[in-house]
């Protein structure tokens, strides 16, 4: 009981506001931040030290956005078929592949970013606002 005689302080009420607000824009927020979830998994081919990397982009909001999808240059890699950039509109969840050959131990970083929808998404589908998100997601990879 004794807890709660700090509502009947004056400015009690107000500590307890700034703490709402406070919890809000900690983690009420979050989606807005994170508007998507990567992850990299990167499998061996038949060959030695070829891979197959592929990174799934997801979604976080109810909004459908386009998305621009790359890989971070890297010395230690070469791309078996291309280097390939990506940009297509992302309303759940896509997987984007790159067949690559490694050189030495290394991480491969993939990332997306969210950008512009014009001539990428529909014009009648609900458009996540553009912002300046950028994420990442990387894997270590180990050759023998």
């Amino acid at each position: 009981m004794a807890s709660l005689q700090i509502f009947y302080q004056p400015g009690g009420v107000l500590h307890l506001l700034i703490l709402c607000l406070f919890l809000e824009i900690a983690y009420g927020q979050n989606n807005w931040n994170n508007p998507l979830s990567l992850d990299m998994i990167v499998s061996p081919m038949k060959k030695k030290n070829e891979f197959t990397a592929t990174l799934q982009v997801k979604n976080n909001v109810g909004q459908c956005m386009a998305v621009k999808v790359s890989t971070v240059t890297n010395p230690n890699i070469k791309y078996i078929s291309s280097h390939a950039i990506f940009t297509s509109c992302l309303c759940s969840v896509n997987n984007y592949f790159w067949d690559i050959q490694v050189s030495d131990n290394t991480v491969f970083q993939g990332k997306a970013e969210v950008v512009p929808p014009k001539g990428i998404c529909p014009d009648d589908e609900n458009i996540f606002p553009v912002t300046s998100y950028v994420g990442t997601a990387s894997q270590e990879i180990f050759v023998s």
